[in-house]
């Protein structure tokens, strides 16, 4: 199985619904070392840190002019990066 199928198939179970379209945008445009990350927290059952990383990855795809930041984001805004 592809590893970004596995990553959409971790978001829907770490993710609340309303997220799960940014999360699965964020993903496909991750490396595949970033995607990786994401999928060992989910494996490790740490879905607070599954968010922290697409908190990360979010706000260095909107550095990387890859996203853009919306005022409605669930992700992206990570305090302890900031």
């Amino acid at each position: 199985m592809k590893l970004l199928t596995k990553c959409n198939k971790a978001v829907d179970k770490e993710i609340k619904k309303s997220a799960r379209a940014e999360a699965k945008e964020i993903l496909a445009l991750a490396s595949e070392a970033e995607q990786q990350e994401f999928l060992n927290y989910h494996l490790k059952d740490q879905g607070n840190i599954c968010c922290l990383v697409l908190d990360k990855l979010k706000r260095d795809l909107i550095k990387a002019g890859k996203l853009t930041k919306k005022d409605d984001d669930n992700f992206g805004k990570p305090m302890f990066l900031e």
